[in-house]
């Protein structure tokens, strides 16, 4: 007899924020790695997997306790069958999920921030004059 408590497989839960960007770390990992290589190389299902599952590890902390087995089936769930597809397609594939799946847009806007500037032989480094820009030594 069925207890109340029991997990009922056929019903999927609700996916969490936190588990979104587990899951957005990990396709932003995988295809960092698959970018690097021989993009007109075939991908091979195997090697993807344990990608995946490596990946997935590593992002959710290292545990073993149902988050990365969580995080890395819900990255081969959404990427599908990789048989047919090359290193760089999937890279690409999967950058545009991290897009999809990663919905923490920074809140501040990043900006470049400049770099040391040069000090007079007195050793006093000068604010930039407005209307102008410091210039970056090399």
């Amino acid at each position: 007899m069925a207890q109340s408590t029991d997990p009922r497989p056929a019903e999927r839960q609700d996916v969490t924020d936190e588990q979104r960007r587990k899951v957005a770390q990990t396709l932003a990992a995988v295809a960092e790695r698959y970018a690097a290589e021989e993009a007109g190389a075939l991908v091979d299902e195997f090697e993807f997997v344990m990608r995946v599952g490596t990946d997935a590890y590593a992002v959710t902390g290292l545990g073993v306790q149902g988050g990365p087995k969580l995080t890395a089936g819900l990255v081969r769930e959404l990427v599908g069958d990789v048989t047919v597809m090359t290193r760089g397609y999937l890279s690409a594939r999967l950058r545009d999920l991290v897009a999809e799946w990663d919905d923490n847009e920074p809140a501040i806007p990043k900006h470049p921030v400049p770099g040391p500037r040069e000090s007079d032989e007195s050793g006093r480094v000068p604010g930039p004059r407005r209307g102008e820009l410091a210039q970056v030594s090399q």
